[in-house]
């Protein structure tokens, strides 16, 4: 397994004041998308026609220092849906606004050994963002105002500390929920075992003045690793647990337990998986992650992005194929299918869901993808499904 690193690509270096202005890289992304949703109860399908730009500016490293600028826009083709913001709750959410705002604005310091330090507007995925992410599905990107420091001095070891105190959320700047504020701390340890895998030990503090509910102190751990059964086959696999009471304004009084399991095979183009993932509820609240990326998980639907009060088991499988190919201008493709089975911890069924991810690639930057999602609910959760095209450009 590969050793932890602070970064990948060595960035370029500046020799004067006038290169670290002048001869950065210009940061450029560019999204369409068209979203598809029928929801059961809802008297209308909503058909979501978005765009996305991004555009920033990234300078070369000087005596350790290196800056990055990027702005995004995301705009509307069409209004027959609900956005969260245009009034429109006869359609189903899609919760893509029309957004204007500074995206990142970050100052990365690298000069102290084995350290980086970053300051200001930033992306940040720990781990597999099922606790912290940037939920880069979506037109709108979750950033956060941040002090991070990661150090990796100790073979193996890599130490992360996040002091946030604001969340910019995928509802953009016009939205009533468009950010958290507060204090929240992060501490995130890895090592890597070699041979068995990578270990996790994580502290995630979240005191969150706009949303008490969700302030929590979460403490887990996670073991994961990919081991050779042959020159073309491998077995991959993941084991977490966490625990999470509240913190700092949270008026309720709660201690829940997260648990996942997953086993993996891969051979050649094939690829499958299986796991279970158990998120606890006492009947009042349940287990929260509201800085993840939530889309990742419990199916494509959305139709868990909160944890129901009694909790929920996801038993859920993946089954995959990927290609790089040189056909014309295709370069690669991928198709998966997942199932969930999604139930009450207490007994019963909170419906079930498929999907379908079909991604085509051209060169290294543009890509486009067809997504289906079904769920099959049950009283409390009304069955719908979605569709996504996906065309993406970046530089």
């Amino acid at each position: 397994m590969a050793g932890l690193m602070l970064a990948a690509p060595v960035p370029a270096v500046a020799n004067s004041l006038g290169d670290f202005l002048t001869s950065g890289s210009l940061l450029l992304n560019a999204r369409y998308r068209y979203e598809h949703a029928d929801q059961n109860g809802l008297s209308k399908a909503a058909d979501a026609h978005t765009v996305r730009l991004r555009a920033g500016y990234q300078t070369p490293v000087f005596h350790g220092l290196q800056a990055l600028l990027e702005l995004q826009a995301t705009g509307h083709l069409s209004n027959t849906f609900n956005d969260t913001v245009n009034g429109r709750t006869d359609y189903p959410v899609i919760p893509d606004p029309e957004n204007f705002q500074l995206n990142r604005l970050q100052l990365r310091y690298t000069d102290v050994p084995d350290t980086a330090l970053t300051v200001g507007r930033q992306e940040i995925n720990l781990d597999d963002q099922r606790f912290v992410g940037a939920v880069g599905f979506r037109q709108n990107e979750q950033t956060f105002d941040a002090v991070r420091i990661d150090n990796s001095t100790l073979p193996g070891l890599l130490l992360s500390y996040i002091y946030l105190d604001r969340v910019n959320r995928v509802f953009g700047v016009y939205s009533k929920q468009s950010h958290f504020s507060g204090d929240v701390h992060l501490i995130n340890i890895a090592y890597d075992l070699r041979r068995i895998g990578k270990l996790t030990a994580y502290a995630y503090l979240l005191g969150l003045d706009d949303a008490p509910s969700f302030s929590t102190q979460t403490y887990g751990a996670s073991l994961a690793g990919r081991q050779p059964l042959s020159r073309s086959a491998f077995l991959s696999y993941r084991l977490e647990g966490a625990t999470q009471q509240a913190y700092a304004n949270n008026p309720r009084r709660f201690d829940l337990t997260y648990l996942r399991g997953e086993l993996g095979l891969s051979s050649g183009l094939w690829s499958g998986m299986g796991g279970i993932e158990y998120l606890d509820g006492n009947n009042t609240i349940g287990f929260s992650t509201p800085l993840a990326t939530l889309h990742k998980f419990q199916g494509f639907a959305d139709v868990f992005l909160t944890t129901p009060a009694s909790g929920i088991v996801d038993t859920y499988g993946k089954l995959g194929v990927a290609k790089s190919v040189a056909l014309g201008a295709i370069s690669g493709m991928a198709l998966s299918g997942w199932y969930h089975d999604f139930a009450n911890p207490h007994g019963g069924s909170l419906g079930s869901e498929f999907d379908l991810d079909a991604t085509v690639r051209f060169g290294p930057h543009v890509s486009t993808s067809l997504t289906y999602a079904n769920y099959d609910g049950v009283k409390s959760y009304a069955s719908r499904d979605r569709i996504w095209f996906t065309v993406e450009m970046s530089h």
